[in-house]
């Protein structure tokens, strides 16, 4: 039973490498928003833009009332700038503030996000679906409070191991699981 929970936990990190190097893929094909740092910080503007129209202060309380911080000025302005130079998005001047709007190019690439977000949670569904086929709900049961909440900083380990190759990420993923079994005996 022990070697299967493993096998379904390596079959859940997998899914979520396919679905930065989907999600990689998508925003490399459109080149609407270079991949960077920055990147998930612009997603999550564009997603609040998809909603309604907002000034880039109101981005601001919006990413502190969401994501439990508030970017500066210095890091809005120059992203909501930078996309509407590529004409994701544009901005009106109301008053003393400039308020700004998702263009057809923006909807285009949330589009595309969404489709890549929908084919990760269809292959992810689907190996759940298997492994309680198998165990019943007692091995899928808070899969995501076992990997994600008690080890924050997996996805971020996946990034990395995405952006330096799949032959080096996976020498480094053996060696690494060769010291946590060797640690766990």
């Amino acid at each position: 039973m022990e070697k299967l929970k493993e096998e379904f936990y390596k079959i859940i990190l997998k899914l979520m490498v396919s679905a930065i190097k989907i999600t990689t893929k998508h925003i490399y094909r459109l080149r609407y928003i270079d991949f960077d740092m920055k990147t998930i910080l612009k997603i999550f503007i564009l997603k609040q833009l998809m909603k309604e129209e907002m000034s880039g202060y109101d981005i601001m309380k919006r990413c502190e009332e969401v994501l439990g911080y508030k970017p500066s000025p210095g890091t809005i302005y120059p992203l909501l700038k930078s996309m509407e130079r590529k004409k994701i998005i544009e901005g009106k001047r109301e008053g003393r503030r400039i308020v700004y709007k998702l263009l057809p190019k923006g909807r285009k690439f949330m589009k595309e996000i969404m489709m890549a977000r929908e084919e990760f949670y269809r292959k992810l569904h689907s190996q759940m679906a298997a492994m309680e086929e198998i165990f019943g709900g007692e091995i899928t049961i808070g899969w995501k409070e076992k990997i994600i909440k008690k080890y924050p900083l997996l996805p971020k380990i996946i990034f990395i191991l995405e952006r330096m190759g799949s032959k080096r990420a996976n020498e480094m993923l053996e060696e690494f699981y060769r010291r946590l079994k060797n640690a766990s005996n």
